[in-house]
């Protein structure tokens, strides 16, 4: 379509608009508006409403900082809001984008603007959102790459043509603090979902406050203590509050089987409870590869003696020793020597009190692989490096951790590999017996091709890179599992793929939990590049993310301002970089090493490269550095 013109006058204020409206493709139309302010002598204009959008966008474009173009967002069709940041969401990462408004509400009913309306005011007030440019021309070389980004991001619908309904969803356990939970609580602000926290007395989501009630609709106060009646309580809990509950989950690894148990009794979608058992146990877990290696579980220091000595067990160091039950590395040992293997069950049964399991050491890089599927099919799967960990190292003791420090998507495996692995926990996961949801895996390539190494002269800047010639492997790459957990990766892990991909797997995994699977397909839909990929990524990324997990340096009292702050002011050449930021602990804070076996994360920050995934590996490293941590 060619461009039109006209001249509005907005309390006292004179701006000229050009504007050209486009189908973008089958789910929106855009709007691409230049808005300037002009002489108020123009005899000829219509004077707008103070209170009508396109007078707002005027106000906006008064501010000479801004450069004054606008891109209205106009739905195809008619229908309900399946998800109400989807449009802000889908544009983070987008160059030149100086803010997005939102416009519609979670599940309110959105009419579409009719094919044959070109008036400004009239595309405005029909907008389902409107993005702010920052350092855009409005001359056709710009406009064509601005629509080509938005082509790329908006290619999947967030308007449904079915009668949605608000529902209402309770979590079991409603995570330690805020910064834990807020991806829950916001996935389900949006998506026209009430949260009804099932919790321990005295959790800080309890009173009933104005800004808890941000969060939630209601707090049920239960014993979470895991014993036999847990699920009783429950059901008791729900019961009481005496209102309509359409779906029950957690997050929280331990109550998994429990909840599954209690949405059985309700009738309310679950994951069948014999998958649930095995993911539960990592003994049954390993199990479920077909060549799990040498594996054992002892209840017992005196059962490891007595294996030992009947040469039931014939240890090939290095081994993993690890608890039955457990998560974010807890308590997870490598060994290398007879005693050190003691040391290590000791420990692990200490967790939780539960069995320990010995499985084999597979060197090779490590990997989480996340899932979303519906009813079998996988809508969306991915594939993140996990840089080698304490625990790694060759010579490491038995008290090493294997805390993670730095995830890097997408993968950079050669892409035989990265098959390879989608292909053998998508079969364990249906071997399991899973279905729909979203799961998150962790495993090992055996044999790579590819090794983790120095990229340069700084040793601190490594990466995986294809090995030399002499040392290629002489047998197939193999993926060995190393534990299955039904939810999504966590909040931190998960803040890169959003970036990345532009899937939020909080929104995914209610939306799984609720039945709706029409709006769960949307959901899961990444983002497509497949006209312009980068280079040495999937057409689903529009850039490379670096997760840095920054530990606390020593034990003592956190002191001076927040370290990302004092970043930005002094590298804000590396702080731009940075697209996320969580940190845990303030000014005052006492803070210690070690927490149950795990190190103590200080903060996690996600940078972002649109150059190369050595770009994001390299100022990963520099923004690392310069994180400085003042601790007495």
């Amino acid at each position: 379509m060619g461009f039109h013109h006209e001249t509005y006058t907005v309390s006292d204020n004179t701006f000229h608009c050009t504007w050209q409206k486009l189908r973008l493709n089958d789910v929106c139309f855009i709007v691409h508006a230049h808005v300037e302010q002009v002489q108020n002598d123009i005899d000829e204009s219509i004077t707008l409403p103070a209170e009508s959008r396109l007078a707002a966008i005027m106000d906006f474009a008064a501010d000479k900082s801004v450069y004054p173009v606008v891109t209205i967002i106009l739905p195809s069709d008619s229908g309900r809001v399946s998800k109400a940041d989807h449009v802000r969401v889908r544009l983070r990462g987008c160059p030149k984008v100086r803010k997005v408004d939102e416009l519609v509400r979670p599940l309110q009913e959105y009419h579409r603007v009719a094919d044959s309306v070109v008036d400004l005011s009239e595309l405005a007030d029909g907008a389902a959102a409107i993005i702010h440019w920052n350092g855009i021309a409005f001359e056709s070389k710009q406009l064509d790459e601005i629509t080509r980004q938005l082509r790329c991001r908006l290619n999947v619908a967030w308007i449904s043509p079915r009668d949605l309904t608000r529902k209402t969803l309770a979590l079991v356990g409603g995570r330690r603090h805020l910064i834990a939970g807020n991806a829950i609580y916001h996935a389900a602000r949006v998506l026209g979902v009430d949260l009804v926290i099932i919790d321990n007395p005295g959790h800080w989501l309890q009173p009933e406050t104005i800004e808890n009630k941000k969060y939630r609709a209601a707090f049920l106060e239960t014993d979470l203590s895991e014993d036999k009646d847990l699920k009783d309580r429950i059901l008791k809990s729900i019961q009481e509050y005496g209102h309509p509950i359409h779906g029950i989950f957690t997050h929280s690894d331990e109550f998994f089987l429990t909840v599954a148990h209690v949405a059985g009794a309700l009738g309310l979608p679950t994951n069948p409870i014999s998958a649930l058992t095995i993911t539960a146990d990592k003994h049954k877990s390993r199990l479920m590869q077909d060549t799990p290696g040498q594996t054992f579980r002892v209840r017992s220091l005196r059962q490891l003696d007595d294996h030992l000595e009947k040469k039931i067990f014939v240890p090939q160091y290095p081994l993993i020793v690890k608890p039955t039950k457990g998560w974010a590395s807890q308590c997870v040992s490598k060994v290398t020597s007879e005693e050190d293997l003691f040391t290590a069950v000791a420990k692990a049964m200490g967790r939780h009190c539960t069995a320990a399991v010995i499985e084999p050491f597979f060197d090779g890089p490590e990997v989480d692989v996340n899932f979303v599927m519906l009813n079998d099919e996988v809508l969306f799967s991915e594939v993140t490096d996990e840089r080698p960990c304490e625990a790694d190292a060759k010579g490491a003791s038995v008290d090493a951790t294997f805390t993670s420090e730095t995830l890097s998507v997408p993968s950079a495996l050669p892409v035989n590999e990265v098959d390879l692995i989608k292909k053998e926990i998508r079969d364990i996961l249906s071997k399991m017996g899973f279905h729909t949801g979203v799961f998150h895996a962790e495993a090992r390539i055996v044999n790579s091709r590819v090794e983790y190494r120095k990229l340069g002269q700084d040793d601190n800047v490594i990466d995986l890179a294809p090995k030399h010639e002499n040392s290629l492997p002489i047998a197939d790459a193999e993926c060995r599992l190393l534990e299955v957990n039904t939810r999504p990766p966590g909040f931190a892990v998960s803040r890169p793929t959003g970036l990345v991909y532009g899937v939020d797997y909080f929104a995914v995994d209610i939306l799984a939990v609720l039945g709706e699977h029409d709006r769960l397909r949307l959901a899961a839909t990444p983002f497509d590049f497949s006209s312009a990929p980068l280079t040495g990524a999937p057409n689903t990324a529009q850039c490379w993310a670096q997760l840095l997990c920054i530990s606390v340096p020593a034990e003592g009292t956190v002191r001076g301002k927040s370290p990302f702050t004092k970043m930005k002011r002094y590298r804000y050449d590396l702080a731009r970089h940075v697209y996320h930021v969580n940190e845990y602990f303030k000014k005052g804070d006492r803070v210690k090493l070690f927490n149950e076996g795990v190190r103590v994360r200080f903060a996690d920050l996600v940078v972002v490269s649109t150059v190369s995934r050595r770009d994001a590996v390299e100022l990963g490293e520099k923004v690392r550095r310069s994180y400085r941590i003042k601790i007495e």
